[in-house]
């Protein structure tokens, strides 16, 4: 073997090694025999996974590496070590009730003969063990029933921190839908309604659906990857996530709103998991502690807005974190908002000649540093609104060069000598423009958000401008160009 031999071969065992230790799950169900009826279902770590392809990887040639367009030399390494490890990875929800089976149980190797199938959740594994290998020819399987020592508190966390790549990387998701026959049936199914399932729809680029007694809804000879079939258009429609990210999501801190409203109408057992689920969606690195309740969403928010730079993760209404004012209290605290092509394309022109909002914002011991264009309000005054529970209090401010803005305040209490103001979030602003900021209601098709702010001189010897929590996003129509000097807050 000549020394480019031999250095090509070290490359890509430094490479195999780097990818199984870093990039798979730590332990995988191996499904004894790799041909016909399943046997016996071990669960084995790395190392025996490694052992298992060390020789199907050695049979790459540096001939085989063909780099794709802007593709690095041991990019197209990775892909094709990729390729050649196989495993399929189960989407479930948990059901109360039906008895899951654990990584204490299956710890050992199994024997398929043993199992008892009055339990559900074993009858969901074999069947999850049989499609993995009859349909997609994987001799390797993951799911989070038994493939995670949830005693092991390191183990589980970082199985919950690598959830996405786990994902991500298996040559096939199968999804079961246990409350679905038909495609018809997929708008009432709870998979759609749990927190983590919206990882596990976004990460894999390659997922079968399969109904409650297991018969995919779309024929295998139809379609092997759901992602690339019609069905796709059903499922945009029922979560709101676009055909576009449902194909081929990447995850990053852009889009904080949008991907909130995914999130949104999603609920988990913890309340922490609220925020865990989401952070491979975001890309950002997070300790997992259970027990620490609703600060663990405002963890992930910090995390998010140290890569964060747009003024729309502002965008919010309703109860503020516990832990600072100006951030959510969870994602239902963003609202839905319908994008268009119009919307998207005057955005990027106007990102092209205007810095938009403070790209510079942070969080520090004294709150959120932030510059906003200050407005003050020149009066308010409170009216009352009929409902269907009663009436409301709401109230009018009124500022000369914005007109009128009728807002519900929560747990607003009249204080004498009280000031407001609104605090335009995404002004404009000059290239090299200084400290100047302005407005320019001609050049916008949609209004501007702001916070509402309040002052209480007799507060505290340190009074300074609050946000407020309204029960909905403050948007204000400038009814003229308006120029002025930014002002820092910290909030």
């Amino acid at each position: 073997m000549s020394s480019n031999e031999i250095e090509f071969r070290e490359l890509v065992s430094r490479i195999f090694d780097e990818y199984i230790n870093n990039e798979m799950p730590a332990r995988l169900l191996r499904l004894h025999p790799d041909k016909g009826s399943i046997e016996t279902i071990e669960v084995i770590d790395r190392f025996s996974l490694r052992s298992y392809y060390e020789p199907t990887v050695n049979e790459i040639r540096e001939d085989d590496v063909v780099p794709n367009a802007g593709e690095e030399w041991e990019d197209a390494i990775i892909r094709l070590i990729k390729g050649k490890i196989r495993y399929a990875i189960l989407s479930h929800r948990w059901v109360n009730g039906d008895s899951e089976t654990s990584f204490q149980y299956m710890q050992s190797k199994v024997e398929v003969e043993s199992f008892d199938w009055h339990v559900g959740g074993l009858r969901k594994l074999y069947a999850f063990c049989q499609k993995a290998r009859n349909d997609f020819n994987c001799s390797f399987a993951w799911c989070d029933m038994c493939c995670i020592d949830k005693t092991s508190s390191s183990e589980l966390d970082e199985a919950i921190r690598s959830m996405f790549r786990w994902y991500r990387n298996s040559h096939i998701c199968i999804t079961y839908l246990p409350e679905t026959d038909s495609m018809d049936d997929l708008a009432k199914e709870e998979w759609f309604k749990r927190g983590w399932t919206l990882l596990e729809l976004l990460a894999p680029f390659r997922m079968k659906f399969y109904g409650k007694l297991w018969v995919p809804l779309r024929p295998l000879h139809e379609s092997e990857n759901d992602k690339c079939d019609s069905i796709l258009q059903e499922i945009s429609r029922i979560t709101r996530i676009p055909e576009t990210d449902l194909k081929a999501f990447t995850p990053e801190t852009n889009r904080v709103q949008e991907k909130m409203v995914w999130a949104s109408s999603r609920r988990t057992t913890r309340v922490e998991d609220i925020a865990y689920s989401l952070i491979g969606i975001f890309d950002v690195s997070l300790m997992v502690a259970y027990g620490e309740g609703k600060r663990a969403f405002y963890r992930l928010m910090e995390a998010i807005m140290q890569r964060c730079d747009h003024w729309e993760i502002f965008s919010w209404k309703g109860s503020c974190s516990s832990y600072n004012a100006a951030l959510p209290s969870d994602p239902s605290c963003y609202p839905a908002v319908e994008n268009t092509g119009n919307f998207d394309a005057e955005e990027q022109i106007n990102n092209e000649h205007y810095i938009i909002g403070d790209r510079l914002f942070s969080l520090t011991n004294h709150g959120l540093k932030i510059k906003v264009l200050l407005v003050r309000v020149e009066k308010v005054r409170e009216t009352v609104v009929e409902g269907t529970y009663g009436s409301r209090k709401r109230l009018v401010f009124s500022q000369g060069a914005l007109g009128d803005v009728e807002l519900t305040c929560m747990h607003y209490k009249h204080e004498p000598r009280m000031e407001w103001a609104f605090g335009i979030i995404d002004f404009w602003q000059q290239y090299g423009g200084g400290t100047l900021a302005f407005l320019d209601p001609c050049r916008r098709s949609r209004p501007y958000t702001a916070f509402l702010l309040s002052y209480h001189p007799n507060a505290s010897p340190d009074a300074r401008w609050r946000k407020e929590m309204t029960e909905g996003v403050v948007h204000i129509w400038p009814q003229r160009h308006m120029v002025d000097s930014l002002t820092l807050l910290y909030l």
